[in-house]
């Protein structure tokens, strides 16, 4: 079969299940409907999801965000993805809203998400902060108006974060 070579799947990161599936499927010439594709990955991904383990930090930070802040979840994962990580990790209350890209028509680097998790607080996207992985997720963050914070990851670490307002190492840094 078509394998990606790990550069390419590099720069997906951040990006919807429907973009790395379509260009999959470009590019090795599947005859496959995406739907499928798509929900043969998700069902494979929520299997995964118990042995996933948080970054360095995240953890800790969250519960001490979660006492002085409200908190949201604006990412391009769908929603049944994120609301299985965050309960299988014990925090899902943390969280007032869970925003999925399935949620949103056009998705990161598009600022939809962002506008839309604000509106759903209630909140001015200028009075918001937003914590990335990716260089789509800080275009999308800044481009809704919000205070960008970029914590590249393994894999993100080619990424372009110069359009973040902050660059950390890790989540710890933060506090």
């Amino acid at each position: 079969g078509v394998r990606f070579c790990f550069d390419e799947f590099i720069s997906y990161i951040g990006a919807s299940n429907e973009k790395l599936a379509q260009d999959y499927i470009d590019n090795a010439g599947l005859s496959v409907d995406l739907k499928d594709l798509v929900r043969q990955k998700q069902q494979l991904y929520l299997e995964m999801i118990p042995g996933i383990e948080p970054l360095p930090g995240v953890m800790r930070s969250i519960m001490t965000f979660a006492g002085s802040y409200r908190l949201a979840v604006a990412s391009s994962s769908d929603c049944v993805e994120l609301e299985k990580i965050l309960t299988t990790l014990g925090i899902r209350h943390l969280f007032e809203k869970v925003v999925g890209g399935d949620m949103v028509a056009r998705k990161k680097p598009h600022p939809e998400i962002y506008l839309v998790t604000a509106g759903l607080l209630g909140l001015a996207p200028n009075k918001c902060l937003a914590f990335e992985d990716s260089e789509s997720g800080i275009t999308a963050a800044k481009s809704a108006g919000m205070f960008a914070i970029a914590i590249p990851n393994g894999l993100s670490m080619s990424h372009d974060f110069s359009g973040a307002d902050r660059v950390i190492e890790c989540m710890d840094m933060a506090d």
